[in-house]
């Protein structure tokens, strides 16, 4: 099977690849701030991993940039590093498919993991 060997889906202009490096920029300024800043990390998955789902983008590309920025700083201890990879491939798959459970919604409301869901045996 023929697949591009672009990291970058075909047909994006000069300002979306411009973007997307910025969300590169902060989702690294994020992983190498001492601690971490998981809150801009969070949003900065998210808002890349729209993009990049926006775009075109593979899932598992998506997933293989991200696995990269957060390697790149050598985040140790390793379990450090291993538990933030969870979590960063954890919002990464939220942000491409949807939201997958927990509160979203906070304290205040209800969440939607709190709303009853039909199912149906067939």
């Amino acid at each position: 099977m023929d697949r591009p060997h672009s990291d970058q889906p075909v047909g994006r202009t000069t300002a979306q690849l411009a973007d997307v490096q910025d969300l590169r920029s902060v989702i690294s300024a994020a992983l190498t701030a001492n601690p971490v800043d998981e809150c801009a990390l969070r949003r900065g998955v998210w808002t890349y991993v729209g993009a990049e789902r926006h775009a075109g983008t593979s899932p598992g590309r998506v997933i293989m940039a991200l696995t990269e920025l957060v390697e790149a700083p050598r985040i140790s201890p390793a379990s450090v590093r291993q538990s933030l990879m969870r979590r960063v491939i954890l919002w990464c798959v939220e942000a491409y498919f949807g939201h997958l459970g927990g509160d979203i919604v906070g304290r205040e409301g209800d969440a939607l993991s709190d709303v009853p869901m039909l199912v149906s045996n067939r």
